[in-house]
């Protein structure tokens, strides 16, 4: 049987996992050839917490479109089934797993498809976005979840086949920058040191 992955993108109310808040996930779970379910939700604003202005104006989501969001504990539970069995798999997977742990969503094992593209390719920029615009792939609507995670499923049919007639290795494995350095490690990966040139 082919491996399934579950594509995974969050948007949050900042880039802090121990302050800030998920608002939004996306997940879909595919073997690249065929799509096996899709997950959207909203999470409602907890304790009071306001939505920064700034994050509406980067992913479109205002607070009415939260108020009627799922809670938290509702969401986790949902994801974490979601995700059983398969293979998660982010872009900049060590910024949304250190929000899901914050939830005890704690996979064992993960790709990075920012790290992909970074060990791919090592002197162009990982980011989504030019990644995307590398390999002639639509971003339409970029910074909202679904957008980010169906590109992202792009990105690995893309690469991966690339990483794996060189022989890298890329399961587990997150990179650290001094351009991004990282402030989260999830469990059982292998950091890869890059020098500072090009990183988005």
């Amino acid at each position: 049987m082919s491996e399934i992955y579950t594509f995974i993108d969050l948007e949050t109310t900042g880039l802090d996992y121990e302050t800030d808040q998920i608002i939004e996930i996306a997940a879909v779970r595919t073997d690249l050839t065929r799509e096996y379910g899709r997950l959207q939700m909203f999470v409602r604003l907890e304790g009071g917490r306001k939505l920064p202005d700034f994050i509406t104006e980067l992913t479109g989501i205002t607070p009415d479109m939260l108020s009627g969001g799922s809670r938290q504990e509702l969401v986790a539970c949902a994801l974490d089934w979601f995700i059983a069995d398969t293979t998660p798999v982010a872009h900049n997977a060590p910024f949304d797993l250190s929000f899901l742990y914050e939830w005890e969503v704690m996979p064992d094992s993960f790709v990075c498809t920012r790290a992909l593209a970074k060990l791919v390719e090592p002197t162009e920029s990982p980011s989504l976005k030019d990644v995307c615009a590398r390999h002639g792939i639509d971003l339409t609507g970029h910074h909202r979840a679904m957008n980010d995670v169906l590109a992202a499923i792009e990105v690995f049919r893309k690469l991966k086949p690339i990483a794996e007639a060189r022989g890298i290795e890329y399961r587990n494995v997150v990179v650290n920058s001094p351009e991004r350095p990282l402030t989260f490690v999830p469990n059982n990966a292998k950091v890869v040191e890059v020098s500072a040139n090009r990183e988005g």
